[in-house]
């Protein structure tokens, strides 16, 4: 303490990644997201920046600045800072006004007004900022604290908004998002700084350490991570804790089934032929969550087609259950076309009875694997509009053949198996769906003593009926593969 502020090599690169680009006399910058792993000295950068705005060379006359954290205590840290700069500095102490009360500094010449503000402090409707830095955004468990402030700048000639956090665990998550749109480079006035190890990279690799931690060495104690990163060799159960927080990678806290890196490396373009052969799958919700029915080509590579339904009336409620209070997430894949509406306050099985029906007569179906729970709602709106189906056996039938399929580890195992290697070898293509995408960041696997593994719901954080069905559908595929292959009467005999 007491020795002069000196910028690192990453931290001036920011600033000047924010502050030098001009169109005409205005900063050209609007947005600016750092995100790096914990403990690389975000707090002491912010109150510099907080700073610059309140009496610095950025300040504006009645501007104000707001620092948001997502509880008070995080909110009297980055205030704590910055006053301890001005107290520690004379010319800043004669020109700020420090009301430690309300966690608020007053700029006496420009009467600018800084304020750290918390997610828990009740509405901010009403503030007219010039500045925000967000601290540690992909902690927070809603975002209406973001989207307030986000939506508060109209009036302002150069408003700013920083964003300085790990990354979140959840693709979804609006800190997800952010760094996504900033990393495409599509927006001028959008800045993204992202340092993160590489996904999937091993966790004693000290040359991935640094690329998540540009402070290791200096404000990041190098021994520190060391010994975090050792117990998470040791105890797997730590390491996707490790990875998110100490080399800020985007993984869950339950390591998923397939990493984000492989899936949407399957990820392109999907056209289906009519009378193409498929398979189909089936996963119903209760009569309010997510339903999901996935198309997928015999032929390889496998193309699939994910199809979402979720009740209008729970939209709402159910944003802000599954995606934090104020959530519109639902309502927002909806009107972008990637999930659908059952009306009312249930899914309708008459509504996925009469679109099966449809693909039906599209495709050549060859199969429809399906979960138990629920189905004999469907069977009978089959037989309401007329559609032929027999559960599969020797025997055979006519109409659209039915395999109910287990959700125990005899069915899912081999289920698992054909999805892993199907998405290892590059043999799936998907579309892209983000509801997809979720469901299958959410889906984690157990495993029984005898090494056969199956979706554990319990584990999964959230939703994972996508992921569910697709397993099904390629668990089927592989089973009819393998029942027509030709037997090899040579490699029996010899």
């Amino acid at each position: 303490m007491g020795k002069p502020f000196k910028l690192e090599p990453f931290q001036k690169l920011f600033i000047r990644a924010i502050y030098e680009p001009h169109l005409g006399l205005r900063r050209a910058v609007r947005r600016a997201i750092l995100s790096m792993a914990r403990k690389n000295g975000k707090t002491a950068l912010i109150a510099a920046i907080v700073l610059a705005h309140l009496v610095g060379p950025e300040a504006v006359v009645h501007g104000e600045i707001y620092s948001a954290a997502n509880d008070r205590d995080q909110a009297a840290i980055v205030y704590k800072f910055a006053r301890q700069m001005v107290e520690l500095e004379p010319e800043l102490a004669s020109e700020i006004d420090l009301v430690p009360s309300t966690k608020t500094m007053v700029a006496r010449r420009t009467g600018s007004v800084y304020r750290a503000i918390s997610a828990e402090a009740g509405t901010k409707h009403g503030y007219l900022p010039s500045l925000v830095i967000y601290d540690e955004l992909a902690q927070a468990k809603n975002r209406d604290l973001y989207d307030v402030l986000d939506t508060s700048f109209g009036a302002r000639d150069e408003p700013l908004f920083i964003v300085i956090s790990t990354q979140s665990n959840d693709p979804e998550h609006i800190m997800s998002k952010l760094i996504d749109d900033g990393i495409s480079g599509i927006d001028p006035a959008i800045v993204c700084n992202l340092y993160a190890a590489d996904e999937d990279c091993e966790l004693g690799d000290e040359a991935q350490w640094k690329k998540a931690n540009p402070a290791l060495g200096k404000f990041r104690d190098h021994e520190d991570l060391a010994t975090a990163i050792r117990k998470a060799i040791r105890m797997p159960a730590e390491e996707p804790k490790v990875r998110n927080l100490f080399l800020n990678q985007r993984v869950s806290p339950h390591a998923s089934l397939i990493s984000r890196a492989e899936w949407m490396a399957c990820a392109g373009g999907i056209e289906l032929q009519d009378d193409e052969e498929v398979y189909l799958a089936l996963d119903l919700s209760s009569v309010a969550d997510l339903t999901a029915l996935l198309v997928g080509t015999v032929a390889d590579p496998c193309r699939v087609l994910p199809f979402f339904w979720k009740p209008r009336e729970h939209l709402i409620e159910h944003s802000s259950r599954d995606f934090g209070s104020g959530s519109h997430r639902y309502s927002e894949w909806a009107d972008a076309g990637h999930l659908k509406i059952s009306p009312g306050k249930s899914i309708n099985p008459e509504v996925i009875a009469l679109f099966i029906a449809e693909l039906t007569q599209r495709f050549k179906v060859k199969g429809m694997a399906y979960d138990r729970w629920r189905i004999n709602d469907i069977l009978r709106e089959f037989d309401r509009i007329g559609l032929q189906a027999y559960e599969d056996n020797e025997k055979g039938g006519d109409g659209l053949r039915l395999v109910p399929w287990g959700q125990g580890f005899k069915d899912m195992g081999p289920a698992i198996d054909a999805l892993e290697l199907a998405v290892m070898d590059r043999q799936l293509v998907h579309p892209n769906n983000p509801v997809m995408n979720w469901n299958m960041a959410n889906a984690v696997a157990t495993m029984d003593p005898a090494g056969n593994r199956k979706l554990d719901k319990d584990k999964a954080r959230f939703r994972i009926d996508g992921a569910q069905a697709l397993g099904m559908l390629l668990g089927l595929r592989s089973r009819d593969r393998n029942k027509n292959k030709p037997i090899d009467i040579e490699a029996l005999i010899g």
